[in-house]
């Protein structure tokens, strides 16, 4: 007779799949793309793969009390989803691989309860500004300093803790570190596409894409964990259906998932062999290593995998190699076509505001560029984080990261020599590709901006001196007219000695004589003025002059001193 715990485990063996036939590689599709489903978990070699999905917490307990088969499914990938709504399965994980309580804690935190301790923080902040502190009434129990006040602020103060750390968390430049005996885990937010719409909307969509966090635990025991927390989704657009928009947008955030889970079954080899991007060579490549000769030298490059005494293998292979494809995704590159094409559009604006005919709008022009430029910024700030993640994931494989400290060699968690020179190869990109791109984009948006500027001043400029010679104009033309506005008023007055004698030809006589001096007048309205402006300031320099110098005279003619001469009799004196 069996005894329970072969029974059981021979049950739990029951809900493994083979993942090479197509109905279960449909289901797997379905699986991810699915809102309600839990986890999954695969275990595959070169030659074979399995996988089953939605295990309970008795389920996963068991699964962590053995380790993968050696021969036939020597790699694990434990995948899963929204954490917060299963913590009986976080906890054997977290007990299985030694994470610490504020770990597991942080990763069970639900999205619900991570959306109040922000709106509390909030709240406290508005009310913070509208009160000022007051004194407390003794009488009504309102104590300043006691136990009281305390206890009655600790869920509070936790949810303001909790708020802090959400807030820094939502920030694209965060990630979190942390390392057991048994595993090395990290956490960042990770990008996908946002849905594309198919109206015109009138305001400018930012092309930082909406971003999702995601731990990846790399275990001791030839096992990768991915922890994906609740999906939070961006604002819909309006005019959009919001439920088709956060479908979109769930498949988006799950792709990079799906396109690794794809490839670890025989089905999905052929879907990826026209998109080089998203392949992810894991169980393809165990199949080109020596079968006969598993063991993989890496000891003289430094950056070899120990577990458990036994040097690099196949397993450590394909572990360290499903490690890196999902950590590695492409998404975040995208936008930077898009930051291009902005840039250019915007070259182009900025460039046609100098013809006459062209009207730029800085309401229109400035906004864009200063939210580009801080897109871009937030762009510099994640693949830098991208670039200190991958620091400190090649130091876990150095040969000195581990004998000198509190882990035990035997059972240190690093990866092999190729999976490693593919984060190398990954970080050059994300400097030489990423980061000199965008700091190149930045200084293009400095230089447009200054560009823009000195344009719009340039402009202005232009306007000033066409309304300079419009008003040089206008004092031009009242040189042609007033003097004949002054031979009109004359001929009109009513003095009977006067009018008796003029006829009409006379007004004429007189007005061709003043018209034609007036129009001579003209040419040399501009130099007269100059040069009479010039005279009448020498007369009055001259007239100042002459001023001083006879109010001098008369104060020496009434005997008074100036104050300069006593002040110096008295320090004579």
């Amino acid at each position: 007779m069996a005894s329970p715990d072969a029974s059981a485990s021979s049950g739990f063996m029951a809900t493994f799949q083979d993942f090479d036939l197509e109905d279960v590689f449909q289901k797997a599709e379905v699986h991810v793309t699915n809102e309600a489903s839990k986890n999954f978990v695969v275990e595959f070699g070169s030659e074979t793969a399995r996988i089953a999905f939605n295990l309970c917490p008795d389920d996963i307990n068991t699964l962590l009390g053995r380790d993968p088969d050696p021969v036939n499914y020597p790699i694990r990938w434990i995948n899963i989803w929204d954490p917060s709504a299963q913590v009986d399965v976080m906890k054997a994980i977290g007990n299985r691989y030694g994470f610490s309580p504020r770990l597991l804690s942080l990763m069970t935190t639900s999205r619900s309860q991570q959306d109040e301790a922000r709106r509390h923080h909030r709240d406290k902040r508005r009310a913070a500004l509208r009160h000022q502190r007051t004194l407390k009434d003794l009488e009504k129990g309102e104590v300043m300093n006691g136990r009281h006040s305390s206890i009655k602020h600790s869920a509070a103060e936790a949810n303001d803790n909790l708020a802090v750390y959400m807030q820094v968390k939502d920030t694209v430049n965060y990630s979190s570190t942390d390392q057991t005996q048994k595993a090395f885990c990290i956490g960042a937010n990770w990008l996908h596409k946002r849905p594309t719409s198919e109206r015109v909307h009138p305001h400018r969509v930012s092309i930082m894409p909406p971003k999702h966090w995601q731990w990846l635990a790399l275990c001791n025991n030839h096992t990768v964990l991915s922890i994906h927390e609740r999906p939070s989704f961006e604002p819909v657009p309006d005019k959009e259906n919001k439920q088709s928009w956060h479908h979109d947008e769930f498949e988006h955030m799950r792709a990079h998932t799906l396109d690794v889970l794809r490839q670890l079954s025989e089905r999905g080899f052929e879907q990826y062999k026209a998109n080089p991007l998203a392949q992810s060579s894991v169980r393809e490549s165990l199949r080109k290593l020596p079968l006969p000769h598993p063991d993989l030298s890496r000891q003289p490059s430094g950056m070899s995998v120990s577990s458990n005494g036994e040097m690099g293998s196949i397993a450590d292979e394909g572990t360290s190699n499903l490690f890196y494809y999902l950590f590695e995704d492409y998404v975040a590159a995208g936008p930077l076509k898009a930051a291009e094409e902005e840039l250019d559009e915007m070259t182009r604006k900025v460039l046609d505001s100098t013809y006459r005919n062209k009207v730029s709008k800085s309401s229109e022009i400035i906004p864009t560029l200063h939210y580009l430029s801080k897109d871009l910024r937030e762009f510099k700030h994640l693949f830098e984080n991208y670039k200190n993640l991958i620091r400190k994931i090649m130091a876990v494989g150095k040969p000195d990261a581990s004998p000198n400290n509190q882990f035990v060699a035997d059972n240190r968690v690093s990866l092999t020599k190729s999976a490693l020179s593919r984060f190398d190869r990954l970080g050059d990109r994300l400097q030489y590709l990423m980061l000199n791109t965008i700091e190149g984009y930045l200084e293009e948006i400095a230089a447009l901006s200054t560009t823009y500027f000195n344009l719009t001043q340039q402009k202005d400029s232009q306007a000033t001196a066409r309304l300079t010679r419009s008003a040089t104009l206008l004092a031009k033309l009242s040189v042609f007219f007033l003097p004949i506005s002054f031979m009109t008023s004359y001929f009109s007055v009513q003095i009977e000695d006067l009018y008796l004698y003029w006829t009409g030809t006379t007004y004429w006589y007189a007005f061709a004589v003043i018209a034609s001096v007036s129009f001579v007048c003209l040419f040399f309205f501009g130099r007269l003025l100059m040069f009479f402006s010039d005279v009448l300031d020498g007369w009055a320099a001259v007239m100042g002059d002459w001023g001083h110098a006879l109010s001098r005279g008369i104060w020496a003619c009434m005997g008074f001193k100036s104050r300069k001469k006593v002040e110096g009799e008295d320090k004579d004196a």
